[in-house]
């Protein structure tokens, strides 16, 4: 009889403990669940959230550059005059060409062909752009001219100058005003090696706008560039 009643507790003794492992285990954390009691899949879409720029349309612009009047500080850079594959010869105010108002700016160019070449304008001024979501420009060549040049927008940034060029360029065409459009909001994938932060538009200290022959076309002559303006 006493070794039946030892047995009995010893069960009894092994009972409590799994019951009681089994507990603690329906009150610990699942797999995926922080301890805020919030899943790790939820809060890397939260985080993922908080960097993609808005889907919104633009509804508001305004526009820095029109050229209306005079270059408004636009130019041909010296660092670029002295550059082979740059090719941009002169800049002035032109009323031949307009996407709004009665001028725009002329960027003359000599592109060569057999290598690549740019006809690149900037200016070298301070902006905070961080109130607004987009940098957009107009860009037409005259019908005559040849297919194949491209054009992208380029700024430099920070107290570090740093250069951040947009990862893709869009294909100009003769005879037709085109609109080039960069992100500039927290998150962007528009830039080459660089993912916008929230400091990122705040201190912008030169915008440039570099036209592209990839070897091909050759073509010495204008091209008009109009109505630089941001957007939200």
């Amino acid at each position: 009889m006493k070794d039946f009643r030892n047995g009995f507790l010893v069960w009894v003794v092994i009972f409590i403990g799994v019951f009681t492992v089994v507990l603690a285990g329906c009150g610990g954390e699942r797999p995926g669940q922080a301890a805020t009691g919030k899943s790790v899949s939820d809060e890397a879409g939260k985080d993922d959230a908080l960097v993609q720029p808005s889907k919104e349309p633009i509804t508001q612009e305004r526009t820095f550059y029109d050229f209306e009047t005079d270059l408004q500080g636009w130019e041909v850079p010296a660092w670029a005059e002295e550059k082979n594959e740059y090719v941009a010869r002169e800049v002035l105010v032109s009323k031949n060409e307009a996407s709004r108002g009665e001028a725009s700016m002329s960027v003359t160019a000599d592109f060569p062909g057999g290598i690549w070449s740019a006809g690149l304008v900037e200016i070298q001024q301070y902006l905070d752009l961080s109130p607004y979501r987009v940098l957009s420009v107009d860009l037409y060549l005259p019908k005559d001219a040849p297919e194949g040049l491209k054009a992208k927008l380029i700024l430099t940034v920070g107290k570090d100058w740093k250069f951040v060029e947009m990862n893709r360029s869009i294909p100009l065409i003769p005879g037709r005003w085109v609109t080039l459009t960069a992100n500039i909001e927290p998150g962007s994938y528009d830039w080459k090696r660089v993912v916008p932060d929230e400091a990122f538009a705040e201190d912008i200290r030169k915008v440039a706008i570099r036209i592209e022959s990839n070897r091909q076309p050759v073509y010495s002559g204008p091209v008009y560039v109009d109505n630089i303006r941001v957007g939200r």
